[in-house]
C-alpha cells in the first residue's frame, strides 16, 4: 500500500476505493468538478500523514488530471506536485506526465523537460500516447530522445 510495511484500514481502504471509482465514473460522463470533490472526500479519509499513502498518490493525480481537463492548469500542476510528494510518487511516470505537460502549457516550458524526460524514461512513448505530440518534440528539439 505504501512505502512503508503499514497498510490501509479495510474498511477505509474499501470507502477510498468506491470513492475513486465514483470519480471516474463522474470524469467518464464529463464532471470533472464532481469527479474532483469525490476525490477530495476520499483523501479526507485518509489517515495523517495522507502523503504516506500509495492512495494518496493516485487520488491526487486523478484529481490532478481531472484538473487539467478542465482547463485549471495551475490547480493540476499542484495536485501532480502533491501526488509527486506522496509515498513514492515521485517515480510515477505518469505523475511526472502530468508535472511535465502543466508547466509546458503554462509557459515554462524549460522546466517541463525534466518532468517530461522521467516520464519517457520510466516508460518510453507509449505514455505520450494520448498527449499532444509537442511534449515529445520538446524532448526531441533538444536532442534529449531520438
Amino acid at each position: 500500500m505504501n512505502s512503508g510495511e503499514e497498510e490501509l484500514p479495510e474498511a477505509i481502504y474499501d470507502r477510498v476505493t468506491l470513492l475513486s471509482e465514483q470519480g471516474n465514473d463522474f470524469l467518464d460522463r464529463g464532471d470533472a468538478k464532481a469527479a474532483i470533490s469525490t476525490w477530495r472526500s476520499a483523501l479526507k479519509l485518509l489517515p495523517e500523514p495522507r502523503r504516506k499513502w500509495d492512495a494518496a498518490i493516485w487520488l491526487h493525480a486523478s484529481i490532478g488530471e481531472a484538473q487539467r481537463e478542465d482547463g485549471d492548469l495551475i490547480g493540476a500542476l499542484e495536485s501532480f506536485q502533491q501526488a509527486a510528494a506522496s509515498s513514492d510518487g515521485y517515480a510515477s511516470s505518469f505523475v511526472q506526465l502530468g508535472i511535465g505537460t502543466c508547466l509546458y502549457d503554462l509557459g515554462r516550458q524549460e522546466e517541463s523537460t525534466d518532468p517530461l524526460l522521467r516520464a519517457y524514461m520510466g516508460e518510453g512513448e507509449e505514455i505520450f500516447e494520448e498527449s499532444d505530440p509537442k511534449y515529445l518534440d520538446h524532448l526531441r528539439e533538444r536532442k534529449l530522445i531520438g
